[in-house]
């Protein structure tokens, strides 16, 4: 039997009747009450041009961040400003460590760009260690690296240290660093390590956040980047399309950024149900690998991994998940340097956790 592995997560067989979708990686609160009602109260938007120019959201980001307005670039969710940034830049070669988002590399290879990419290993739970400089050193013609921090799927925080260690490297060669934080607003205060404190002194430092995954508005499509180099920001300018944010999406953005109770809510309602979820799938013989965000990179059990269909388990299961149970989950074979024996597993409340592990009881 052929079992597909979808590009993304949410998307799935029609014929299944899914209740619980662990597969994508947004807010398990789902968005803020307010937004929510604020949007509804505003739907008369949608009859006009959204204006950019004139826009409140911008001078939110900028208080919001503690950086100057002009440094930010709007785009239609996190995938245009990638995409935007790969054909500002044009770079003849770039190297990304896997496993990691599959966007970046969709986006390098659509202008012919040379990609290289450097193996995280499972034994030190994929995380960015100072051998990935001397990796970039070896490379060739490298103009570009995209780090995702936390990274997706496999929810490692790239310490601080290293973080600026490799934007000093890239300055001094003059390579344009990538930093994804699009999971970011999920790690506590006292343990993030976002580079937003670096731009300002390194215009080859480009920063990617989006409102998509902690409030919740995949379908709003609002992201941006920070960046304090000009001639990027002009090039991102001139190639994004007129009105490619939409009047309600500016609304929703806005309003989000007030939202502090929301998000605290959420940072703790993630932390206790990730060592919840951690703790049940390792009693259940799943490799589970350190995160710092809202969802968990897992490993089927040891004793479905010998078996002999062990190449077709990890498929099986997903399968079986969603059309016998509606739940689904992400199965990660289609990410580089990973195979159909993992899982990413978003963080959900309490309820459906239960109901994933319960489930799961049925097949280790």
């Amino acid at each position: 039997m052929t079992y597909t592995t979808y590009e993304h997560g949410g998307i799935f067989d029609k014929n299944c009747k899914i209740k619980y979708d662990f597969s994508v990686n947004v807010n398990p609160l789902g968005m803020p009450e307010k937004v929510r009602h604020d949007i509804t109260e505003h739907i008369s938007l949608l009859e006009k041009y959204p204006n950019l120019s004139d826009c409140s959201l911008l001078a939110k980001l900028s208080a919001y961040h503690n950086i100057p307005e002009e440094y930010f670039v709007m785009g239609n969710g996190a995938s245009e400003i990638i995409t935007l940034l790969v054909q500002a830049i044009l770079p003849r070669g770039a190297v990304l460590p896997v496993p990691t988002f599959s966007g970046y590399k969709k986006a390098l290879a659509s202008r012919n760009c040379r990609v290289k990419e450097f193996n995280l290993r499972s034994d030190n739970n994929f995380k960015l260690t100072d051998d990935f400089l001397s990796y970039v050193k070896k490379a060739g013609t490298v103009d570009m690296i995209f780090l995702c921090n936390p990274n997706n799927p496999t929810g490692a925080l790239i310490p601080y240290d290293t973080i600026k260690k490799v934007a000093d490297f890239c300055e001094n060669f003059g390579i344009y660093l990538v930093i994804d934080e699009c999971f970011m607003g999920f790690v506590p205060g006292e343990k993030k390590t976002s580079a937003i404190s670096l731009i300002k002194d390194h215009p080859h430092l480009i920063i990617i956040d989006a409102f998509t995954k902690l409030y919740c508005l995949p379908g709003i499509r609002l992201g941006f980047c920070i960046c304090s180099n000009p001639r990027i920001l002009s090039g991102l300018n001139s190639l994004k399309p007129e009105w490619n944010i939409s009047s309600l999406a500016l609304l929703a953005g806005e309003k989000s950024l007030s939202e502090n109770e929301y998000v605290h809510r959420s940072i703790e309602l993630i932390t206790t149900e990730r060592d919840f979820l951690s703790k049940e799938l390792k009693s259940l013989g799943f490799t589970v690998f350190d995160s710092d965000t809202n969802f968990i990179l897992t490993r089927l059990p040891l004793t479905l991994l010998t078996s002999s269909h062990s190449h077709l388990a990890g498929s099986m299961l997903a399968d079986k998940l969603a059309r016998e149970h509606g739940i689904l989950v992400r199965n990660c074979a289609n990410f580089s340097g990973l195979d159909n024996s993992y899982f990413r597993i978003a963080v959900r409340n309490h309820e459906e956790n239960v109901a994933l592990i319960d489930t799961l009881k049925e097949y280790v």
